[in-house]
């Protein structure tokens, strides 16, 4: 089963994601997906933003990987 990779990640607010995230067609890197949840993956200015979906409990989670580690 594929994983996301949330090494070295902070969760963050949606309004914080959004406004890192930018552009969607010009910041989107990857997507992947399992039986319980999708996760797509951006690129903004060297920053990985990534929202995670969990089908489950229908509650998305956004991460930014923390630029100190």
């Amino acid at each position: 089963m594929n994983q996301p990779n949330f090494t070295n990640s902070v969760e963050i607010t949606d309004k914080a994601f959004y406004l890192l995230k930018g552009n969607d067609e010009k910041t989107w890197s990857d997507y992947k997906s399992n039986e319980l949840c999708e996760w797509t993956t951006y690129i903004n200015n060297g920053v990985k933003l990534m929202a995670l979906c969990n089908f489950v409990s229908c509650v998305t989670q956004y991460y930014i990987q923390d630029i100190n580690a």
